[in-house]
């Protein structure tokens, strides 16, 4: 895998919204956030723009992101917001001129459709992570407080060499495990939906050898169920080596017309559609659309011992 370099403070760090808009306080929040961490964002284009349920046209979204890559100034790669409308744009994307310039890219939900695609097409870490909209941090009179789980994890991954080492959910937040066993593999995957929307193209999850990561947010547990049938359809919890379960917010089960009707638990279906495969499998890992948020090195080695309920990542996500 290429790691991009740690950053560094004072970094010139690029924000696009490859995805959807919003509004230019939030745009004004994200900048001094990224100040606060001792970086110095650069605003591109599609941050200040808007174009129906799209931050802008598609070609104005990929052009933010090669634009990114292609400048040498440009340490980092860090997405305004998720949203929708990656998927739109993957076949836009100069993945070889990527390749040879490695460097941190951050988001998540949507984002994860170009995780999987740098990850896969240009061989390069990522980083599941808060985005510069994200409440990660609040604001008082132009003064930033970040909250420590999710910033001293943000701070290991870009910027210093280290490996993760052992994963430690937020307090009070235990990993729970659906299936026993141990496993070692890449880890990939982030939001369920778009890991399930790319299935047929060329830009799909593969998931021979590895570790899937899998979390949502806002869906009923029938479309979760619908959803994770599919990626099993496609053969990924065959291919895999383990599946880790992140957090699932505000997915809940709908009430059905008939008297007392229910759709299963989020449980039932893991134990329905997934544990069948005898992979090892972790749930409750606290990353996802929610904080305290960890920040996680996709395309780096994972250890992961179901037995003792431990995620150990074995490398850095930066060289």
């Amino acid at each position: 895998m290429n790691k991009p370099k740690k950053l560094n403070f004072g970094d010139k760090v690029a924000v696009v919204a490859p995805s959807s808009a919003t509004d230019l306080k939030s745009v004004e929040s994200g900048e001094l956030k990224l100040r606060s961490l001792g970086l110095n964002p650069v605003m591109f284009p599609t941050c200040y723009t808007n174009y129906g349920h799209l931050s802008a046209k598609d070609e104005e979204r990929a052009k933010d992101i090669n634009d990114s890559f292609r400048d040498d100034s440009i340490k980092g790669i860090i997405c305004l917001r998720g949203g929708y409308g990656t998927p739109r744009i993957l076949n836009m994307l100069d993945y070889e001129m990527i390749k040879k310039n490695p460097k941190v890219f951050m988001g998540f939900s949507d984002i994860t459709s170009l995780h999987v695609a740098f990850n896969q097409m240009c061989d390069m870490v990522t980083f599941h992570g808060p985005m510069a909209t994200s409440n990660f941090a609040k604001i008082k009179n132009d003064n930033v407080s970040f909250e420590s789980y999710t910033y001293n994890s943000l701070s290991k991954n870009i910027f210093t060499n280290e490996p993760v080492g052992l994963y430690i959910n937020p307090p009070g937040e235990e990993l729970i495990s659906y299936n026993d066993g141990t496993a070692e593999g890449l880890i990939t995957g982030g939001n369920l939906t778009l890991l399930v929307s790319t299935l047929g193209s060329e830009y799909e999850l593969d998931a021979r050898g590895k570790i899937i990561f899998i979390e949502e947010i806002g869906e009923p547990i029938y479309k979760i169920d619908r959803m994770l049938t599919s990626l099993s359809l496609a053969g990924k919890f065959k291919d895999c080596e383990a599946v880790i379960f992140g957090t699932f917010t505000n997915c809940n089960r709908e009430e059905k017309a008939y008297e007392g009707g229910l759709d299963l638990t989020l449980e039932e279906v893991i134990n329905n559609t997934v544990v069948p495969f005898n992979k090892p499998i972790i749930g409750n890992f606290r990353a996802g659309h929610n904080f305290p948020q960890p920040t996680i090195p996709l395309g780096t080695h994972v250890k992961l011992d179901a037995y003792n309920n431990k995620i150990i990542f074995m490398e850095s996500g930066t060289c």
